[in-house]
This record gives structure tokens, C-alpha cells and sequence, in this order.
């Protein structure tokens, strides 16, 4: 739970932000160049977009990997459809010889 401690040693001027344990989570400032250069960051913020980079990259690495199995998948079947025909086309030219 949250310590009374913590809820007051938060000032009131800044924004303070609760996670789910209740504290207040430590706000950043933007020291990078760029559009949110010197605005505050939660830290809990900074991690969600971190992982939903993470979650970005795995779900293109994954239909990636997908894509490759899919087309050996298709490529596996296509050799024992061209296989199948083969055997089915031999089998054709023996009854037909046996027959003439």
C-alpha cells in the first residue's frame, strides 16, 4: 500500500502519477532533442512504449517467420501433388500397355 510519506513528499505543483501499488512513480524530463524535449515522462509510460516497441518488432519478426513456413508449407504440398500425379500418370501407362 502506499506510504503516507511518499503521497506528501510529492510535491503539489508537479504532476505525480499512482501505479498499481499505489506510489508515486518518479517523473523524467526529456533531455533528447525533439518535439517532448523538457516535458515530464512517467517511467511506467517510458517502459509501456518500450514494450510496445517490443511487441511491434516480435509481431513483424513472427508473420515474418510465418510467411516462411507458410511457403514451405505450399512448396511441400505442390512436390506431393507433382509427385502424386507421376504415380498416377505411370500407373495409366501400365494398364494401357498391358491393355494394347
Amino acid at each position: 500500500m502506499a506510504s503516507s510519506s511518499k503521497l506528501r513528499s510529492a510535491s503539489s505543483d508537479q504532476p505525480h502519477v499512482l501505479c498499481i501499488h499505489q506510489d508515486v512513480t518518479p517523473l523524467q524530463i526529456v533531455k533528447v532533442q525533439g518535439l517532448t524535449r523538457g516535458k515530464h515522462v512517467n517511467k511506467l509510460e517510458e517502459i509501456n512504449r518500450k514494450l510496445e516497441d517490443d511487441v511491434v518488432e516480435l509481431t513483424i519478426e513472427n508473420t515474418e517467420q510465418l510467411a516462411v513456413i507458410s511457403s514451405a508449407t505450399a512448396d511441400k504440398k505442390l512436390y506431393n501433388v507433382l509427385v502424386t500425379s507421376w504415380i498416377f500418370f505411370a500407373s495409366i501407362l501400365l494398364v494401357l500397355v498391358r491393355r494394347g
